[in-house]
């Protein structure tokens, strides 16, 4: 390993010589973990989601994928910094490489034999669902996009460990999967295997247990609420200091109940649970009911004392009076605004409070019912009946006063409605216009359907404000036109950076195209001229070279991104080709004690006799004269060098390029 990276080094510096650029490369890295963050673009917890999404790959796919963030691959192409990254790293044939140059803007993968899945599969779901993240700095984001994209390519359909990363952070970790280790030559991986904790209601079937969990969810939902119907009241009559701790447990509770929900979620989503997993959700839902119940019950003691309701009835039922006096007053104003609300708009966008006033005013007669007979029980000497009663007058009062401010609320929300419908018109058709005048230009960035889109949703917004169907409906109106705009920004965003990236690109083409052409030429001079050493991977790196070269060169007038990516290919494979070629004569002089083959046949050359001083027969080995010479390549049974050099690929056969092994990469 050391000789051959010194050999790449001594490769790279005579590339310096001999090109004029400084391809100076970082080289290929043995991966630590199966996540090697040497770029630093991580934090702990963004690690920590990657890890999953990986680990979550192997198990379901048995694919396991190495990344490795590095802040540049410089002179070295992306695929072959892959694979040779795979190999140090001592990846097998169900294994994947994805690494990642922060700085360059570039990845590169390499695939194991045995995985599954296309190149065309890969470049595919990586330039629609990896690149964009990378371009936006979400490395994180990008490497699980990765792992979702090798699973669903795979046969799997899945999201990148949501469920399980989800699970580990709301339930408790019921669902910890085994650390992966990464497989490495001197040492076996071990089985991938799944940790279960003890099944707590063993013997109990599952659709109890659903059961079981759904009405612990019920009635934790009830008791919440009325316990902050209490905590509210309590907090009119004793102050905000006298309640603080009631509050805080109430928030525990209700934050418990919110996970206990998000589970039930999980649990009726459209990705499946296996039954273990799906009893040990339920088990994490019925543990967290249990807790925030027992909190509840834990200060219901204390609460009770705090109002003592026995004691203090007289002084709540005195306390409703006025409230409930006020509602009473709000009644008439409440009865116009809804009224106004008919006159005005469509039933449809009324709808969520039209039954409010109603409803409200049999909460407000309930409301001076249950006082009357909690009046009546403490005046026949039976607190504890007063104290029930008291108890639905208070929640009756709460609802009256949540009914009436919700007709308040949506009279705002639609009259900023119809405010912001103009603007948002106005921008629907300024995007739709930019759009119309792309597609006019030749764009083909996918923008027709979007058009259609928006003009289809401006004129049902112009159909909902007509009032077709009794009145105009705003909401229904500014949802479609925000709806369109929305996809229109997204589409044109994309053919706006796709513009600017065509106009940075040209005016970068014309210098890159000197390089790659400068870098080929070189390489090309040094192979030609020492073809006799040099191995069958620098000529393919070479060849590879000019062909993307010519692509370049084709287009370059008229897709001026691809031309230069094209050429940054070409000039990287050029260098790579150049870098190997001298690998392979570097090895090649030292076989023959370090000074060719001059000191091997007596020094500067051969002097046979009656020759004089003839020639030095080592430089026309070298340059494929001698033996096979003349432009024949050297020994046609071989290559001097061959022998320092890898053959194969991580998980044998290979089908591609790339030193024999299957990759890719791209920028973003």
């Amino acid at each position: 390993m050391v000789l051959r990276r010194f050999a790449v080094v001594l490769a790279v510096a005579a590339a310096v010589v001999l090109t004029g650029t400084t391809a100076l490369a970082e080289p290929p890295v043995d991966v630590v973990g199966q996540v090697d963050d040497r770029a630093d673009v991580l934090s702990d917890d963004e690690q920590s989601a990657v890890e999953d999404a990986l680990e979550q790959l192997q198990v379901d796919e048995d694919i396991e994928l190495v990344v490795v963030f590095v802040d540049s691959f410089d002179g070295l192409d992306r695929r072959t910094w892959a694979d040779e990254s795979a190999t140090a790293s001592g990846l097998d044939s169900t294994d994947v490489l994805l690494a990642v140059a922060v700085e360059d803007r570039e990845y590169g993968y390499a695939l194991g034999s045995d995985v599954d899945v296309t190149e065309d599969e890969v470049d595919e779901f990586a330039a629609s669902d990896v690149e964009p993240l990378f371009g936006d700095g979400d490395w994180a984001g990008g490497a699980e996009q990765f792992a979702e994209g090798l699973a669903e390519a795979n046969g799997t359909d899945y999201g990148t460990v949501a469920v399980v990363g989800g699970l580990i952070a709301l339930g408790g970790g019921a669902y910890v999967v085994t650390r992966v280790r990464r497989k490495r030559r001197q040492a076996a991986a071990p089985e991938v295997t799944r940790l279960e904790r003890p099944d707590p209601h063993a013997g109990v079937p599952t659709d109890q247990l659903q059961a079981r969990a759904s009405t612990a969810l019920l009635e934790l939902d009830e008791a919440i609420k009325t316990s902050q119907l209490d905590l509210d009241f309590a907090r009119l009559q004793y102050g905000e200091d006298a309640v603080t701790g009631f509050g805080e447990a109430l928030a525990q509770s209700r934050d418990e109940l919110t996970r206990a929900f998000t589970l039930r979620q999980q649990l009726d989503d459209e990705v499946p649970e296996d039954e273990p997993t799906t009893r040990a959700m339920l088990a994490d839902m019925l543990a967290l009911t249990a807790a925030a119940d027992a909190r509840l019950d834990s200060q219901a003691e204390e609460f009770d004392q705090l109002r003592d309701l026995e004691k203090n009835a007289p002084q709540a039922l005195e306390a409703l009076g006025p409230r409930i006096t006020a509602l009473h007053g709000r009644l008439p104003a409440d009865e116009q605004r809804m009224a106004e609300l008919q006159r005005r708009y469509a039933p449809a966008a009324i709808a969520p409070v039209a039954d409010n006033l109603e409803q409200a005013r049999a909460r407000l007669a309930a409301a001076e019912q249950e006082v009357t007979e909690a009046r009546t029980a403490l005046d026949s000497g039976r607190p504890g009946e007063a104290v029930g009663d008291l108890r639905a007058a208070e929640d009756a009062v709460v609802q009256t006063g949540q009914l009436l401010d919700a007709i308040g609320r949506l009279a705002a929300d639609l009259e900023s409605a119809v405010q912001r419908i103009p603007a948002a018109r106005a921008d629907t058709e300024q995007d739709l216009a930019e759009a119309r005048a792309l597609v006019a230009s030749g764009d083909r960035s996918g923008l027709q359907p979007q058009i259609a889109r928006a003009e289809a949703a401006i004129g049902a917004s112009d159909e909902a404000m007509a009032g077709a169907a009794g009145g105009p409906d705003p909401f229904t109106a500014l949802r479609r036109l925000e709806e369109a705009d929305i996809a229109l920004e997204q589409a044109l965003g994309a053919a706006r950076d796709a513009q600017a990236r065509a106009h940075r690109a040209a005016a970068a083409l014309e210098q890159t195209l000197l390089n790659a052409r400068s870098t080929i030429a070189a390489a090309g001079d040094f192979i030609a001229t020492r073809r006799g050493a040099v191995g069958p991977e620098a000529r393919t790196r070479l060849a590879e070279a000019e062909r993307h070269l010519q692509a370049a060169t084709g287009l370059a007038g008229t897709d001026p991104v691809g031309a230069l990516q094209a050429a940054q290919q070409a000039d990287a494979l050029a260098a790579q080709a150049l870098q190997r070629a001298q690998s392979d004569v570097s090895g090649w002089n030292s076989g023959y004690g370090g000074g060719g083959y001059g000191g091997g046949f007596g020094g500067g050359g051969f002097a046979g006799p009656g020759y004089g001083r003839g020639p030095d027969l080592g430089s026309l080995v070298l340059g494929g004269i001698l033996l096979g010479g003349g432009g024949g390549g050297g020994y046609r049974g071989g290559s001097f060098g061959g022998s320092g050099r890898r053959s194969g690929s991580f998980g044998g056969g290979s089908r591609g390029g790339g030193g024999g092994r299957r990759g890719g990469g791209g920028r973003f």
